[in-house]
C-alpha cells in the first residue's frame, strides 16, 4: 500500500453539529454552530485508495490547531515514512511485541540509522522524522491509549549546560526522555560543520542568480523530457528574500504586505534598512517565526523598492483580491506571497522548485548541492564579511547578526566567523555584486 500526503489550504474545526427535524415538512435539517477555528495549510495523511489515516491526522491537527499553531509539514513527512515502513514490514503502528527490538518504532530507529549510513538520507532529516514518530506516540500514551507493551522506555539523562557567562559553566540539568535515539558516528564532512550551515560561495551564488534573476526559467524534467520552465515572479522573489534577509521558509509564507513601504530618499542614501527603519516580525504580526519569538530583520533598500513594485501590481492585487474571498478574517493582512489562487503558499513548494534550480545549476558546477536553507547561511556570512570589513568589532557584528536572525546560540554564529575568516577580502565583490543583483 502507498501513503499520501494532501495539503488542504482550509480546514475549519472546533464546530458544533447539530440536526433536528423540520415540523412543517418533516425533513432533517442540518447546521453547524459557533465560530470555527480555520487552519490554513493543513497536511494530512493518506492511504492510495483515499482512506484517511485518521490516527495520524488526528494529532496533525492537534499540533498546528491547539498546541503549536505551527507549520506540522516535517511531522507529516516523518509519519509518512514511518507508514510507507511499517506497510513494507507488514506491522500495525500499535502492535508492541514484548521485545524490545521487535517493536516497530525501534525498527524504524535501526532502519533510519542504516539510510544515514548509506547515505540515502540526511542525518537532520533522520533526527526529525524519529522525534516526530516518538512525539507521535507520546500524544497517543497522554491520552490514555492502551498498548499491549510501552513503545519505548524512559530514562533520565544529564545534560551539560553550555554558555558564556560563567555562572552557566559546569552546570547540568537532569531530563526525562527515551531510549530510542540514532547512534551515529560523529559528522566529519564539511569540517564537522552542519551542511545547513554551509554558504553558497560567489561564483555559486553567481549561478542561482542567473538562473533565478537574468534568465527567470530552469530546466526540468517532465515525462523523461528537459524542458525549459519559466520561474514565477513570486519565487523569484523568495530567493531575493531569502538570500538578503535570511527569512525562514515559514517565516517566508507569513511574510506579511504591510511590511512593505517606499523608502524615503533618505533611507535609499542607506544600502540597509535597520534599526528603527527595519521591520518587526513575530506571530503577534502574522508572521510564523521558530520558536514564536519576535525580532528586527534588515532589508536591502533596493529591495524594499522591488517589493513596493510588486505589491502595487495588478498582478499582485489579483492575487491579494482572491485571498481575501478565501480568507475574510485576514483580509486586513494578507501575506506577500500568495498563489494565483488565492492561498498562502506551502512552504515544501520552495524546495521543489529549488530542486529544478539547483539541477540547472550543475550544468556549470556538477557538485553544486546546496539546499534552499543555505541561502538563510548565505545571508549571515556575506553579510557578516561586510560588517567586519567596515572595522565593526567582531562581538558586536556577531550580536547583531544574531539579533537579526533570530538565533539563540552563539554556537551556529562562530561557525559563520570561521567562513568569513577563510576570506574577508571577498567583501569587495559582495559590495560591488550587491548593488548590481538587487536591480531589475
Amino acid at each position: 500500500m502507498d501513503y499520501v500526503i494532501w495539503v488542504l489550504p482550509s480546514l475549519k474545526i472546533d464546530q458544533t453539529f447539530t440536526r433536528c427535524i423540520n415540523r412543517d415538512t418533516g425533513e432533517i435539517n442540518f447546521s453547524w454552530n459557533g465560530k470555527p477555528n480555520i487552519i490554513n495549510n493543513m497536511p494530512l495523511l493518506f492511504e492510495d485508495t483515499g482512506t484517511p489515516v485518521s490516527i495520524v491526522n488526528n494529532w496533525l491537527i492537534y499540533l498546528k490547531s491547539t498546541k503549536y499553531r505551527k507549520q506540522v509539514n516535517t511531522q507529516a513527512q516523518a509519519l509518512l515514512h514511518y507508514f510507507y515502513f511499517l506497510d513494507k514490514l507488514n506491522i500495525k503502528w500499535d502492535e508492541m511485541p514484548i521485545i524490545s527490538r521487535h517493536k516497530p518504532t525501534y525498527q524504524f530507529s535501526r532502519h533510519l540509522q542504516d539510510s544515514v549510513k548509506s547515505g540515502n538520507l540526511a542525518r537532520t532529516t533522520a533526527n526529525n522524522y524519529l522525534g516526530s514518530v516518538v512525539n507521535f506516540y507520546k500524544f497517543y500514551l497522554a491520552k490514555g491509549y492502551q498498548f499491549t507493551n510501552p513503545p519505548f522506555n524512559y530514562e533520565i539523562a544529564k545534560v551539560r549546560l553550555e554558555g558564556n557567562h560563567e555562572y552557566m559553566r559546569d552546570n547540568f540539568i537532569y531530563v526525562n526522555t527515551t531510549d530510542i535515539r540514532l547512534n551515529l558516528p560523529k559528522n566529519t564532512s564539511f569540517g564537522g560543520v552542519s551542511r545547513a550551515l554551509i554558504p553558497l560561495s560567489d561564483r555559486e551564488w553567481e549561478l542561482v542568480d542567473d538562473v533565478c534573476r537574468v534568465k527567470c526559467e530552469v530546466i526540468s524534467n517532465q515525462n523523461d523530457k528537459s524542458i525549459s520552465v519559466k520561474l514565477s515572479q513570486e519565487y523569484r522573489l523568495t530567493i531575493a528574500l531569502a538570500r538578503y534577509t535570511g527569512l525562514r521558509r515559514e517565516e517566508l509564507t507569513t511574510f506579511r504586505a504591510k511590511f512593505v513601504y517606499k523608502p524615503s530618499s533618505e533611507q535609499l542614501k542607506s544600502k540597509y534598512l535597520i534599526h528603527t527603519d527595519g521591520i518587526l516580525i513575530s506571530p503577534k504580526f502574522g508572521v510564523n517565526t521558530k520558536g514564536s519569538g519576535s525580532r528586527t530583520i534588515e532589508m536591502p533598500s533596493e529591495l524594499m523598492i522591488n517589493l513596493h513594485k510588486y505589491i502595487n501590481s495588478n498582478r499582485y492585487i489579483k492575487r491579494r483580491k482572491l485571498f481575501e474571498l478565501n480568507y475574510p478574517d485576514e483580509m486586513d493582512n494578507p501575506p506577500l506571497l500568495i498563489t494565483q489562487t488565492g492561498h498562502y503558499y506551502a512552504p515544501h513548494t520552495f524546495n521543489a522548485r529549488w530542486g529544478e534550480v539547483r539541477n540547472t545549476v550543475r550544468n556549470s558546477i556538477p557538485q553544486f548541492d546546496h539546499k534552499f536553507h543555505n541561502l538563510r547561511s548565505t545571508y549571515a556570512v556575506s553579510r557578516l564579511k561586510e560588517l567586519l570589513n567596515k572595522g565593526v568589532k567582531e562581538g558586536d557584528a556577531l550580536d547583531y547578526i544574531q539579533s537579526v536572525m533570530g538565533h539563540k546560540s552563539r554556537t551556529t554564529l562562530l561557525h559563520y566567523l570561521k567562513f568569513c575568516n577563510e576570506d574577508i577580502g571577498a567583501n569587495a565583490t559582495y559590495e560591488q555584486a550587491l548593488e548590481i543583483i538587487l536591480k531589475d
